[in-house]
C-alpha cells in the first residue's frame, strides 16, 4: 500500500487552509481538523496553520505529525489516503511518480498553476 507522505499532505493542506478551494476545500479541511483533533496529533501544528495558512514551514509541520501518525497507525493511514484521494480531486495536486520502472515514451506535460 502507498504510503501517505509529508509531501503529498502538505501540496494538498495549503489550498484547503488558505480557503482557496472554495467551498468543497472548506468541508474538506474540517474533515481533516476534526479527524486531526481526534487523534489528538498535531495540536500546536494545526495552531500555527491555522494561524498562517500560507506559511510553509507550519504546514510542513502540520503534515509531518499527520505523516507520522500513519507511519504508526494503519486505520489513520487508511483513512488518510481516503481523504488525500478526494481532496486532491478538489484542488487538483498533480503526484507524479520521482521514478519509472517500466519503459515510457510520449510525451509527459505537467499542468501550470
Amino acid at each position: 500500500m502507498e504510503p501517505v507522505t509529508a509531501a503529498a499532505l502538505a501540496a494538498t493542506v495549503v489550498p484547503l487552509a488558505t480557503g482557496a478551494a472554495g467551498e468543497p476545500g472548506t468541508a474538506a479541511w474540517a474533515a481533516l481538523t476534526e479527524f486531526a483533533d481526534r487523534h489528538d496529533v498535531a495540536g500546536p501544528e494545526l495552531d500555527a496553520v491555522e494561524d498562517a495558512p500560507g506559511d510553509p514551514a507550519r504546514v510542513a509541520g502540520f503534515a509531518d505529525a499527520l505523516a507520522a501518525l500513519s507511519a504508526r497507525d494503519p486505520q489513520a493511514a487508511a483513512w488518510l489516503r481516503d481523504w488525500l484521494a478526494d481532496a486532491d480531486r478538489i484542488v487538483d495536486v498533480p503526484h507524479l511518480p520521482q521514478t519509472f520502472t517500466d519503459p515510457v515514451s510520449g510525451s509527459l506535460t505537467q499542468p501550470q498553476a
